[in-house]
């Protein structure tokens, strides 16, 4: 008696419509939540309107948003079934006939010298998905929480580190191999935890399909993943024990942007498949010269290069695409993979047309009639434009100088 029963109070704002009015029966405006909840899951709704839900502020409703919920949920599963996949015991997560993952092998337990720099790199980035989430949903941003979870599971786990893994897996280190699902395991095993005020149903599934509640008392998780303790980032101990130190991040994001760009090469010229890429390593740092072959591998996979060649004297034909890179300059060779003709006859055309739409917006913005009498507001976007403009065309002279 005499306690207060709660001291915190969060208001929450209004979800309106399209149209920004409130939802009521009578306005037949409101979409029925248990309609939404059939077609796309509790959790994917529940996501998808916290995710698009700044603090305090109102939304306008919109269906996409729990669709985009729905998916980041297949996406959580699928990461799931791969980790699953991989187990050396062979089995697969299609013989459940309920749908259910079967247990996972109890988490091994890190091997630090087997630490790959991506492995580094993922456990850094989970520290601070870790970091973030718990501060953000302390401060009741919960949409920000949720955003960190986007990029760091989305981008960071599966769309990095996830590929980058296959350099192992689908190598014949069992020992590697070993370590390697030992970081997934324990990346997988936070990031339900972190996943489960808003993702409950799913998160729960996988918390026992999974097999992560094993040797759990009931009070921490063996239950109910609703019982398990929640992540804190590693601290300086347990980094010095895995050998993580800051630049092992900057090593690995040297790498994926290496990857970015050449990507960018392959996507300049609308090349789709496999190909050839040559790394001259040792432009920009030392260190880059002997790149270890497991590194090489790592590139090769997220290039989908076939193959990729480290060559310190390599030359290039005059034109060759090249992007400079925290590992070197990166070369894409044309030959064989496009008519070089046909490519010039395309880029031309459309040199072409950006010089004229060039032309428009400056000649816009050089009329004092417009700029005086313009918000400053169009004033931005048109020079904005602008300065699109400009860098569309400089890379498309870039192309055609590299198609000779």
């Amino acid at each position: 008696m005499g306690e207060l029963p709660f001291k915190n109070v969060y208001f929450t704002g209004i979800i309106r419509d399209k149209q920004g009015r409130k939802m009521s029966k009578s306005l037949g405006n409101s979409p029925d939540p248990l309609e939404l909840i059939a077609s796309y899951s509790a959790d994917a709704l529940r996501f998808g309107i916290m995710r698009s839900a700044p603090l305090g502020q109102d939304i306008c409703f919109d269906e996409k948003n729990v669709e985009l919920g729905r998916n980041f949920c297949t996406k959580l599963w699928n990461a799931a079934r791969f980790r699953q996949m991989q187990s050396r015991s062979g089995v697969s997560p299609d013989t459940s006939d309920a749908g259910i993952l079967p247990a996972a092998e109890t988490e091994a337990e890190i091997n630090p010298a087997l630490l790959s720099s991506d492995d580094k790199w993922i456990l850094l980035r989970l520290n601070t998905a870790i970091a973030e989430v718990s501060t953000a949903l302390e401060e009741y941003r919960f949409s920000d929480a949720t955003a960190t979870l986007y990029r760091f599971f989305w981008s960071e786990y599966c769309d990095w580190y996830v590929e980058a893994s296959k350099a192992v897996l689908q190598g014949s280190d069992e020992k590697r191999k070993a370590n390697t699902l030992a970081v997934i395991d324990f990346v997988l095993g936070h990031t339900l935890r972190l996943f489960h005020p808003f993702m409950p149903f799913i998160t729960e599934e996988l918390w026992h399909g999974m097999g992560f509640n094993a040797d759990l008392p009931e009070n921490q998780g063996g239950k109910s993943i609703m019982f398990a303790i929640w992540p804190k980032p590693l601290d300086a101990d347990e980094l010095a024990h895995f050998g993580i130190l800051p630049e092992d991040e900057q090593a690995a994001n040297d790498k994926y942007k290496a990857v970015e760009l050449g990507r960018g090469l392959k996507s300049t010229f609308n090349i789709n498949k496999k190909v050839r890429f040559v790394l001259k390593p040792g432009t920009l740092t030392s260190s880059a010269t002997e790149l270890p072959a497991h590194e090489i591998e790592v590139l090769r996979i997220l290039l989908n290069a076939e193959p990729l060649e480290v060559d310190a004297a390599f030359q290039p034909k005059k034109g060759t695409p090249a992007a400079l890179t925290p590992l070197g300059e990166l070369f894409l060779p044309l030959d064989g993979l496009i008519d070089v003709d046909a490519e010039k006859a395309r880029v031309g055309k459309e040199v072409a047309k950006v010089e004229s739409e060039l032309e428009k917006v400056t000649a816009k913005l050089a009329d004092t009639n417009f700029t005086s009498k313009v918000p400053q507001k169009v004033l931005d976007e048109h020079q904005q434009r602008k300065t699109d403009w400009e860098d569309k065309l400089a890379k498309l002279k870039v192309m055609l100088e590299a198609l000779g």
